[in-house]
């Protein structure tokens, strides 16, 4: 963005409005939306490069780009309601109707995971599924997590039938590691092997910008007699920057989970920047999840001989990777409703 900024947003006013104008149906209003107010729209686009510009101009150019906005948004509003149309007499067919049929796409979550999928194919991961609504068992005992976690308390987990005494209920499953275990008894794996699992999962959270009581995660297995924490590294740092279409490196923190040793929390070089930004805190890495060498337990639950043995595992949320994706701030946003919102993946 240059000293002309201003100039920038004037052209961009008489062409939007030039456009709007040509606008005959609800779907090129829609184009027209999507291409100038949309998240990745010219308007949008030409406000966050604001913080370029030298300070003495940035108020100036900031106030008119607000304002061409509200403008626009008035515009937009105006006319959308000149080419809603009459529908007449709710009770005739409806081929009666002239209302222009609004084609449908996929969640934003939804492309996410295939994509995700696509990626660990490729790595040579097998995809599995499990329920959602899971036993105890597999949820965490399996897992090495003792009946006294309080991962295990009502007022963390979801609870389908009374909580057993001795783990032998059925709860909404916390993390998709739940089918690791499910999958490797149920197919009769044997090592080597590698399988992935996306899905739904839940928690019993408050939710607000970061946090939901329903989201998405992706989990990977990989078992063998000579898997060792490179192959996590190189596993991980493939699936990132193929996902972000971009290189980056992962640096990994000692951290505790039951179901791994050693465990470790997991951070990928900022996708925004060169080493500090507002998004990263300046710290140039953003935290994505945990990982780890499975236990010998888990392995022993697997009927794996954890003396010969070995493997990794980790889990990130899908809804995380996109919010980094699209620099969305907020993850309620994924189930609000809201097709402004959700039309813009399409």
């Amino acid at each position: 963005m240059t000293s002309r900024s201003s100039e920038d947003l004037d052209t961009l006013e008489h062409k939007a409005l030039a456009t709007l104008a040509a606008c005959t149906t609800p779907a090129a209003l829609e184009t027209w939306r999507i291409a100038y107010l949309g998240r990745k729209g010219a308007v949008p686009t030409l406000l966050r490069r604001v913080k370029e510009l030298p300070v003495a101009e940035r108020r100036t150019v900031g106030e008119r780009g607000n304002q061409l906005r509200r403008e626009l948004e008035e515009a937009y509003e105006k006319k959308k309601s000149q080419l809603q149309p009459d529908v007449g007499d709710v009770h005739l067919p409806p081929t009666h109707y002239s209302l222009q049929p609004q084609p449908g796409h996929l969640h934003p979550i939804t492309l996410a995971t295939r994509r995700l999928q696509a990626i660990m194919a490729a790595l040579g991961f097998r995809i599995v599924e499990g329920p959602e609504v899971e036993q105890e068992y597999f949820d965490f005992d399996a897992l090495n997590i003792s009946l006294e976690h309080p991962a295990r308390a009502e007022t963390d987990t979801f609870y389908v039938s009374p909580r057993h005494p001795h783990g032998q209920g059925l709860v909404l499953r916390t993390s998709t590691s739940a089918v690791q275990v499910r999958s490797v008894l149920a197919d009769n794996l044997i090592p080597p092997f590698k399988i992935t699992s996306p899905g739904r999962v839940f928690r019993n959270e408050k939710p607000d910008p970061t946090h939901e009581s329903s989201f998405h995660q992706i989990e990977a297995l990989m078992v063998g007699q000579r898997v060792t924490i490179a192959d996590y590294r190189a596993v991980t740092e493939t699936l990132f920057s193929t996902f972000f279409n971009r290189p980056v490196t992962i640096r990994l923190r000692p951290g505790y989970f039951p179901f791994v040793e050693p465990g470790f929390e997991v951070d990928m070089s900022c996708v925004f920047c060169q080493g500090g930004c507002r998004i990263c805190q300046q710290s140039g890495w953003l935290e994505m999840g945990g990982a780890g060498m499975v236990h010998p337990n888990v392995l022993q639950n697997m009927n794996i001989d954890a003396q010969k043995f070995q493997g990794f595992a980790f889990g990130y949320g899908i809804d995380r990777l996109v919010m980094l994706q699209h620099n969305i701030p907020d993850i309620r946003l994924f189930w609000s409703g809201d097709l402004r919102f959700l039309r813009q993946f399409s």
